[in-house]
């Protein structure tokens, strides 16, 4: 059997009512927490307001860091740790989508680690540990309570790129991952979402660094969010759905955490700045025909994903089964209502090479995809997102 280490040091709870638990989970950390939250969605669902009483009831001095804009920027992250600062915070508490949960972790880095922040964009460059991270996830998708990742925008002469950085260090502490949070997300947020998810499992599932374990999950994953998905857009306020999915998800974020993602992902950072996407549906876009790609060569990975979407393709040739699954991906994302490709934008020929040459610089992921990679590849598969027939 494969050799393979598993690291997961956040402590997790599931479940409906988890969010109380935050007040006890802090007070164990500090006694002065920085509470970061995106736009009005939580404080309007309540989420905000239980999480405050139960820091409150427990003893722990709260101050808030509201506006999290989706994407978040550099300046988020400044103004957000100048606030912690100021307020001498001991917790950061990340409440919402992956924006919030990625700007707490920033938060808490750049707290302990002196400037510039730009300096600890990539891999495994914290020179000290962070402040403590609670996350407590308001959607079902990005799996950040539970990775050592943070997504941030930089602005160089107008241009906008998404950064990682990643660092065993901003694991989160805790994660509180309560279903009822996610019970008031409109149905295009649900889909978005929840097809990350599915994203991360399938390329986590696939990818060079995979093992036994992680394989594990992500078919777990992958099962559920096939099954789940389309039923919690359809069924928005059924609790029990919603908790399959945000399962999956936590899943498919663990399973990252271990594998990390491929060329789904790589290929869907210009996407969200220059074609004004959500991140989960450039992933929608891309991840058939990805998957068309790397799953040519690869028959036991096939057979195992195709069962888990539901397909049984072992008495296909290995070419109908690649067919089978990325008809069966594309008709998931066709259920929830996301768009298949892009021909309504009429992408220019010159962007798509833009975009493939920027794919190509970053070599960690190029060397997790299972297929060695070629800027025609990445070309062709824009191509066949796009919706362009050359």
């Amino acid at each position: 059997m494969q050799n393979f280490q598993f690291y997961l040091p956040t402590r997790v709870y599931f479940g409906k009512g988890t969010i109380e638990k935050v007040g006890e989970e802090a007070k164990k950390l500090g006694k002065r927490a920085l509470v970061v939250t995106g736009g009005k969605s939580a404080r309007r669902m309540g989420a905000l307001q239980r999480v405050e009483d139960s820091l409150k009831k427990m003893g722990v001095k709260t101050f808030l860091f509201e506006g999290v804009e989706a994407n978040p920027s550099l300046e988020t992250i400044k103004r957000g740790t100048n606030l912690t600062k100021e307020k001498k915070c001991q917790i950061v508490v990340g409440l919402g989508g992956g924006s919030p949960m990625d700007t707490a972790k920033g938060i808490a880095v750049a707290f302990t680690n002196p400037d510039p922040f730009t300096q600890y964009l990539g891999r495994n460059k914290l020179k000290e540990s962070p402040l403590p991270v609670i996350a407590i996830p308001t959607t079902a998708g990005t799996g950040s309570e539970v990775t050592p990742y943070a997504v941030f925008t930089t602005t160089t002469d107008g241009k906008h790129q998404k950064k990682i950085m990643a660092d065993p260090f901003i694991f989160p502490e805790v994660a509180l991952v309560d279903p009822e949070l996610t019970l008031s997300l409109p149905s295009s947020v649900t889909a978005d979402t929840g097809i990350d998810a599915l994203s991360h499992a399938i390329e986590g599932l696939i990818s060079k660094n995979c093992q036994p374990l992680s394989d594990h999950l992500a078919l777990e994953a992958i099962k559920l969010l096939s099954s789940y998905l389309p039923e919690v857009v359809r069924n928005p306020q059924d609790i029990e759905i919603r908790g399959q999915v945000l399962y999956a998800s936590l899943l498919a974020g663990m399973v990252i955490a271990q594998t990390g993602t491929i060329l789904v992902h790589l290929m869907s950072y210009r996407l969200t700045p220059d074609l004004n996407l959500p991140h989960g549906r450039a992933c929608a876009i891309l991840l058939p025909w990805v998957c068309e790609f790397n799953l040519k060569g690869s028959s036991a990975k096939l057979i195992s994903l195709a069962k888990s979407l539901g397909e049984d393709v072992e008495n296909l040739s290995q070419e109908e089964a690649v067919e089978s699954v990325v008809n069966r991906i594309r008709d998931l994302v066709l259920q929830l209502g996301l768009p298949q490709d892009l021909k309504s934008r009429k992408i220019e020929e010159s962007l798509i090479e833009d975009f493939a040459s920027e794919a190509m610089q970053d070599k960690r992921k190029l060397a997790n995809n299972p297929r060695k990679v070629t800027l025609e590849d990445v070309i062709e598969i824009y191509r066949k997102a796009f919706g362009v027939v050359k």
